[in-house]
């Protein structure tokens, strides 16, 4: 279901999201704030690159960059988008990752997890891919936002949640995985990982005059970046 809604949304992902007050004003700068610079000549994994905005982030930034996807739509466009930089390829974050172990100084990963209910191989796949000091930069939902209205479970549930979108003409209904910090925290520690920093952004005052909407979240949780190396 997860791979349908991006194939449908592909087409209409940049030209919505790019500019957009939740993913790129709010999400992605505080995602790009984590990932530890300079970038010239280190192999980095966008691990759910969608239609490649943060690929050809790390590209300007010098980065050599592999981008994958469940989506083959998304990966069509990452790949036009990025112009013949990079590497993309359709992958599964629920199952192995068809790279070498040590092949990436760093990974991304932008709100992507929460699609999966058990985090134990993307996480494990995460640690044997990091070379020596490596990172891993990942954004979530914040689990302390405010309960959708599909969530019938209290806070320290794990619960699949859903949430329909809007993007241009294109609507659907995604679904998700709540679940406590605890939970979060326990995930990564299992998978031999600390946190080194945290983000929670908020709206500034020039995107809520460009996006009257954001008001309504400012001083609430929204998402959280974890920047994470291994022990």
């Amino acid at each position: 279901m997860t791979r349908d809604a991006y194939d449908r949304l592909a087409r209409v992902w940049s030209e919505t999201t790019d500019d957009g007050p939740f993913n790129g004003l709010l999400e992605r700068p505080a995602l790009r704030g984590l990932v530890p610079r300079p970038l010239g000549g280190k192999a980095v994994l966008d691990a759910g690159c969608g239609s490649g905005a943060q690929c050809e982030w790390l590209l300007d930034e010098g980065a050599q960059v592999t981008g994958i996807d469940l989506s083959p739509a998304m990966i069509d466009r990452a790949a036009e988008r990025c112009d013949g930089r990079g590497r993309f390829q359709v992958a599964d974050l629920a199952g192995p990752l068809p790279f070498a172990a040590g092949s990436f100084d760093g990974i991304t990963c932008s709100l992507a997890l929460h699609y999966l209910r058990d985090w134990s191989t993307p996480l494990s796949s995460f640690a044997s891919l990091l070379r020596p000091d490596g990172w891993v930069v990942l954004s979530l939902d914040h689990p302390f936002g405010p309960p959708l209205p599909t969530q019938q479970g209290g806070y320290f549930d794990i619960e699949l949640v859903s949430d329909t979108w809007r993007k241009a003409d294109v609507e659907v209904t995604q679904h998700f995985w709540r679940r406590p910090l605890s939970a979060v925290v326990d995930s990564f520690a299992a998978a031999g990982f600390v946190i080194e920093r945290v983000a929670e952004p908020q709206p500034t005052p020039a995107s809520i005059d460009r996006f009257p909407e954001l008001s309504r979240i400012a001083g609430t949780p929204c998402f959280i970046v974890y920047h994470l190396t291994l022990r």
